[in-house]
């Protein structure tokens, strides 16, 4: 079964094109796959990786995300050498769904209108992924397209954790509930956890931490997510590459008051200004500001210490409201690859019977890997993101559950 996988960003698109009849591990065969960088400005490029795993990066012409899937379908038709790539479905990450959609399911025109009346909320990749979609559908007529989104893990959040406490009806009447994001994420480290211990899933109590440009924390008791720290929108919760996270919304009224600045001015700031980059002054990028910490930046060193902070303080709420845990897993580019990070994160969580081995923190970068010390009442693990390998096997299972008997 080949599956076609687009997981849209802002102003970048992966895609993979992967065949999981053939077993070669567990993530079936790889037929290509690639990451289109800025698109829509001057500049775009693709790195790319062939089926034999050869890398090579070259200047693209895509002006929007539609542009950018045709680019990566008709790279992949090079070098599968057909006229037409043949699949037997596409599959597409959507950041929010609205209240309605989750998936995975095959897209329809109500599906579609459902994603787009969610764009407020997802502003800067909803209407990407749909570009993508659309484009695909013209080039690829009569494939099926499958939908999944970032909320969908979410979905059956308690009442006490979807809901804020603002008045029912104003809630009611504007859809605002706690949807949560980086579903897709934190659904992928809980199933390899499971997978990789043998433990049944209603054992599963778990805080799983998504730590990348974006940030999230989950509490998962029984193998379902009980509560995340990203809500209405993925600005709330973490402390993030240039989100703010959790903050007084007070302070929205005060800025556009003393600084003349509308709602979405601020809004702007708190999104794209904030963050890591904001604190520091230095870069969005958790590299160049610990690198800048380490030379004795003081703003710098504050940016890294509040991010620990704040996840830590997370960790702390999440293991209250679940009881017993079994572990802490940390995946995404930052809980990936930052041994550091990850010690700080972890520090003063001994009285809670929380202890890191620092030479397994060391060894655990880039890998799947236990690096709490033998004894730690809670395990400690890194476990590598594979988000288009999670996609491509739910389209899979509604391939299989629509097939003919």
């Amino acid at each position: 079964m080949r599956i076609l996988i687009f997981n849209c960003g802002s102003s970048s698109a992966k895609f993979e094109l992967l065949d999981l009849e053939v077993t070669q591990g567990r993530r079936g065969r790889l037929l290509g796959r690639g990451n289109i960088e800025r698109i829509g400005e001057s500049g775009t490029d693709a790195l790319l990786v062939d089926e034999s795993g050869a890398e090579s990066k070259i200047a693209v012409e895509a002006g929007d995300h539609g542009e950018a899937a045709m680019f990566a379908i008709s790279w992949l038709e090079g070098q599968t050498r057909k006229q037409k790539l043949e699949v037997d479905a596409t599959a597409h990450r959507i950041v929010h769904g609205g209240p309605n959609v989750y998936g995975p399911a095959i897209l329809d025109d109500t599906i579609a209108k459902e994603i787009a009346a969610a764009t407020p909320f997802a502003p800067l990749h909803n209407p990407p992924a749909l570009s993508a979609i659309e484009a695909v559908k013209r080039r690829l007529p009569g494939v099926p397209a499958i939908v999944l989104t970032d909320t969908a893990f979410h979905r059956d959040l308690p009442e006490r954790a979807r809901n804020y406490a603002i008045p029912r009806e104003l809630a009611r009447r504007h859809g605002i509930r706690r949807f949560g994001f980086h579903g897709i994420g934190h659904a992928w480290m809980m199933d390899r956890y499971i997978e990789m211990t043998g433990i049944d899933a209603v054992a599963a109590n778990l805080v799983t931490l998504h730590l990348g440009a974006g940030c999230s924390a989950t509490a998962i008791r029984a193998g379902k997510s009980v509560d995340t720290s990203m809500g209405l929108t993925p600005l709330e919760g973490l402390m993030m590459a240039t989100r703010s996270g959790d903050l007084d919304p007070a302070i929205m009224r005060l800025l556009c008051e003393r600084e003349n600045l509308t709602p979405a001015q601020v809004e702007e700031i708190l999104n794209h200004k904030s963050g890591l980059l904001g604190v520091s002054g230095v870069s969005r990028d958790v590299r160049d500001v610990t690198a800048a910490s380490a030379r004795g930046d003081r703003d710098a060193a504050l940016a890294i210490e509040m991010f620990a902070y704040r996840a830590r303080k997370y960790i702390g709420q999440y293991l209250a409201i679940e009881g017993r845990t079994r572990a802490i897993l940390f995946g995404g580019g930052i809980g990936e690859h930052a041994d550091e990070i990850r010690a700080r994160i972890c520090a003063g969580l001994e009285q809670l019977g929380i202890v890191v081995d620092a030479d397994r923190n060391r060894a655990a970068n880039a890998r799947e890997f236990r690096f709490s010390a033998d004894g730690s009442a809670i395990d400690l693990y890194v476990i590598p993101l594979d988000e288009e390998l999670y996609i491509a096997r739910a389209a899979a299972s509604v391939l299989g559950s629509h097939a003919p008997a």
